[in-house]
């Protein structure tokens, strides 16, 4: 009986039979070939998404839906999934009680895995693919979209403006303008509320993207307060936003186009925990 449970104890150790070794190396290979991959999707989506309407259509419903990811990782929701609306690992979607369905391929992304220190001594991040899943393919309760109060988020955006608000007689044309070297976004006289909420989103956009920086060129930055202020708007739903101009100029490559991106999503970010109450601002899954 007790060299029974010895050999027992030799057979667990040596792993179930025809089970193969771990290999390392063969891990390790397929981790890079998982990142190289990923890398390369997001930045063919960069580039479709600064050259095809339909395309940057895409990312902005999907940022709108999912504020606190990463320029890249929308650019891979959106490629994947365009009607993203909530993401989470399996894992995290079993916690919640529910279960990916049978058949659903994962949408991978890109999270920082480790830092780490180069041969010059700078800092450099490992980075891993995660795979995530959409409400969509699970059996949780899809949740209905947030309307915000129009009123109220423009009270809001008042309140908590990035720059000092000025109401004007005449600005000659437009209805609201930033002026990065005064600090104030000035405002025409006469609107009404729908009017006067656009103007401003907008032009809060440019002052909460110029905050910090020198010579701030605002009609450079033009599209992409539009693109911020479009996204604050499909968030809290506060209508659908006419088509825009891509966020990158013509002919900029996909690590340019998603810097622009990014800067987009933190000034979107930005007005939306203005425009928004704290409780109802946020909507987080496990994975960014």
């Amino acid at each position: 009986m007790e060299s029974d449970i010895y050999e027992m104890m030799g057979t667990r150790a040596e792993g179930p039979p025809g089970a193969q070794p771990f290999d390392k190396r063969a891990w390790a290979e397929r981790k890079r070939q998982e990142r190289q991959e990923a890398f390369a999707r997001a930045a063919a989506a960069a580039l479709r998404a600064n050259s095809d309407p339909a395309a940057l259509e895409s990312y902005l419903r999907v940022a709108a839906a999912l504020p606190h990811h990463s320029a890249t990782n929308i650019l891979l929701i959106a490629d994947r999934m365009p009607g993203a609306t909530r993401v989470g690992t399996a894992d995290h979607w079993r916690k919640l009680g529910a279960a990916v369905k049978r058949g659903e391929k994962a949408i991978h992304i890109i999270e920082p895995a480790k830092e780490y220190v180069r041969d010059d001594g700078s800092i450099g991040v490992l980075y891993d693919v995660r795979k995530v899943f959409d409400v969509s393919q699970t059996t949780a309760r899809a949740r209905l979209p947030r309307k915000a109060d129009p009123h109220a988020a423009l009270a809001s955006l008042v309140s908590h403006s990035p720059a000092r608000i000025e109401p004007s007689d005449d600005l000659g044309g437009p209805s609201a303008e930033y002026d990065h070297a005064a600090g104030v976004i000035r405002v025409q006289r006469g609107l009404d509320e729908p009017q006067l909420l656009r103007a401003l989103t907008t032009e809060a956009a440019h002052a909460a993207m110029a905050r910090g920086g020198e010579g701030y060129d605002r009609d450079a930055r033009a599209a992409q307060a539009d693109l911020a202020a479009n996204i604050v708007a499909r968030r809290l739903g506060l209508g659908e936003p006419a088509a825009l101009a891509p966020p990158a100029p013509p002919g900029a490559d996909a690590r340019e186009v998603r810097a622009a991106l990014d800067e987009i999503g933190r000034a979107a970010r930005d007005l939306s925990d203005r425009m928004a109450p704290p409780e109802r601002g946020r909507e987080r899954s496990d994975a960014r």
